[in-house]
């Protein structure tokens, strides 16, 4: 590509984003309350948000919207810093759910644009600056987690923005670019420690090489980065203290907080869970053929091991260690959670941009062929139109252009029925609340919801406190609501599937109050109960 501005270059970057950001429909799913895919766990994260905000809570005592068996909502899963954020922008802006997506959206996009950086920074070619991180941003799992309540791809986000600093640091040796590293890698690992993948490598290549090649680094380097990393270890390892603790005095159960791994399955657990992440997962994570060809690059490179820069190549090959180790410590959970492979995605720029340093250098008239460029151009239009067309279907059933050349039936069959689902089970949940005060339920009234699996999606959208029908699960609905009775909780909330299936709680369903749609409000004010405390399973 000609030589251009950098500050055009860096315009030009910007507008594609936009412009692809646009495809993939961010501008109307930006508005959109918790909904499509892991609802669950989306409406988890807000979930803390809202008592931050209803609460005016402490940053170090978050609760969710369901009690949990210390009937207080008292827990914790990743560092709150997002959650609380939002909170207090809520109360100076009021409770808009877009805000939580927009400081997602805001912590990706500067990371894929310090990417952008990063990559002008070594391989001083604007094409190749602007390809590498859209490219990246054609993930399916980051496409869709980057404008969602997810912390997974903010961490992602900070950990891009932390590479770009720390090459700063090594090349420049500034004391300010040291800072923003650590600062950023600090802030994506105790949000997601997996995030610290890209950290851990950079740092491990640099100790072999010490090692090894007994090479000198700069000594006042070697002890701001020594000191700088056993800050951060030390910070998140007393972070994970205090949470574990935090969870095992309150409401614990509800989130993870340790690993899931492959020695502990049977081998026909192995089997599913391999046969999932093969077969649908990695197809959420990255499209499978351009995902194949990123591996082939870097056998090409290991091949070529000599003519490849050592310190990106070395980098790979301890992130590439790092992956396998971290899929077998949480193997158990790639059964569904596809938001567990978004960090693992730091793999694919990495490859990209170790593979077009080594064309630069060696190949100098095939990476400056306008046939090449003109090729990845086209790959890149196709791998984001595919994408647009996954994510858009993560929220309608609109019939896009080639949507069933390019998306597979099942997929397609899979998400007409999740929204079928969803409209018909949770889709009255989120406008409700009026409803409900009107009929003289406040915020402050405890509620079990039966029409709910999950732990906070009901509550949340409601803004209530209580129950739902998530864990016990050897107790029958009737010793739920018991439980829930006996922790306060005032009404009975049933959906219109609930009510055919009653055999046990028909006691309950004697005072009704209200009906919104396909819901159901019952006053549990004068209902009799056994006392029985509950442990979720």
């Amino acid at each position: 590509m000609t030589k251009i501005n950098p500050i055009l270059s860096g315009l030009i970057f910007i507008i594609a984003l936009l412009c692809v950001s646009w495809g993939y429909n961010y501008h109307q799913i930006l508005f959109y309350p918790p909904c499509s895919l892991h609802a669950w766990r989306q409406a988890d994260c807000l979930s803390f948000t809202l008592n931050f905000f209803n609460e005016n809570l402490n940053f170090f005592e978050p609760q969710v919207n369901n009690l949990g068996n210390s009937g207080d909502g008292k827990t914790v899963s990743e560092f709150p810093i997002i959650y609380y954020i939002v909170a207090k922008l809520w109360q100076v802006f009021g409770q808009k759910e877009f805000i939580s997506r927009l400081i997602n959206i805001s912590i990706i996009y500067f990371g894929l644009f310090n990417l952008y950086r990063l990559t002008l920074s070594i391989l001083k070619d604007n094409f190749y600056a602007i390809f590498i991180p859209l490219f990246l941003f054609a993930s399916p799992a980051l496409v869709y987690y980057a404008n969602n309540f997810l912390a997974d791809a903010p961490a992602l986000g900070l950990a891009l923005s932390g590479c770009y600093y720390m090459y700063q640091y090594l090349i420049n040796s500034g004391k300010k670019a040291i800072y923003f590293a650590f600062f950023f890698f600090l802030q994506g690992g105790l949000i997601k420690i997996t995030s610290l993948l890209i950290f851990f490598s950079i740092l491990g290549f640099l100790v072999l090489e010490v090692f090894t090649t007994k090479k000198n680094l700069d000594k006042r380097k070697l002890k701001e980065l020594t000191i700088g990393s056993l800050i951060i270890l030390i910070c998140i390892v007393l972070w994970y203290l205090y949470a574990r603790n935090y969870n095992s005095k309150n409401s614990s159960g509800f989130f993870l907080q340790s690993i899931f791994p492959i020695w502990e399955l049977s081998s026909s657990e192995r089997s599913l869970i391999a046969e999932s992440l093969f077969t649908k997962l990695l197809r959420s994570f990255f499209n499978r053929g351009f995902l194949a060809v990123v591996f082939l690059l870097l056998i090409y490179l290991i091949i070529s091991w000599k003519k490849v820069n050592h310190f990106l190549i070395g980098i790979c090959a301890i992130c590439f260690i790092g992956i396998m180790l971290y899929v077998l410590l949480w193997f158990k959970a790639f059964d569904v959670h596809d938001y567990y492979l978004t960090n693992l995605l730091i793999f694919i720029p990495l490859i990209l941009l170790t593979f077009f340093e080594f064309l630069k250098r060696n190949h100098p008239f095939i990476a400056n062929h306008i046939g090449l460029k003109l090729f990845l151009s086209v790959s890149l239009f196709f791998l984001v139109y595919q994408t647009a067309l996954i994510n858009r279907m993560k929220y309608d059933d609109e019939k896009y252009f080639a949507r069933d050349l390019l998306i597979r039936r099942t997929d397609r069959e899979l998400w007409e029925w999740n929204h079928w689902y969803y409209n018909n089970n949770f889709k009255a949940f989120e406008t409700i609340k009026p409803y409900l005060r009107s009929i003289g339920i406040t915020k402050n009234d405890n509620v079990i919801c039966m029409a709910d699996g999950s732990i906070n999606i009901s509550l949340y959208l409601m803004d209530q406190k209580g129950y739902t029908k998530y864990g016990y699960a050897r107790f029958s609905d009737k010793e739920r609501i018991d439980f829930a009775i006996k922790q306060g909780c005032r009404y009975l909330i049933l959906s219109d599937e609930n009510l055919k299936q009653t055999a046990g709680f028909e006691a309950y369903l004697t005072d009704k109050i209200g009906q919104y749609q396909n819901i159901s409000i019952y006053s549990l004010a004068n209902t009799k109960q056994e006392t029985k405390t509950l442990n979720p399973e």
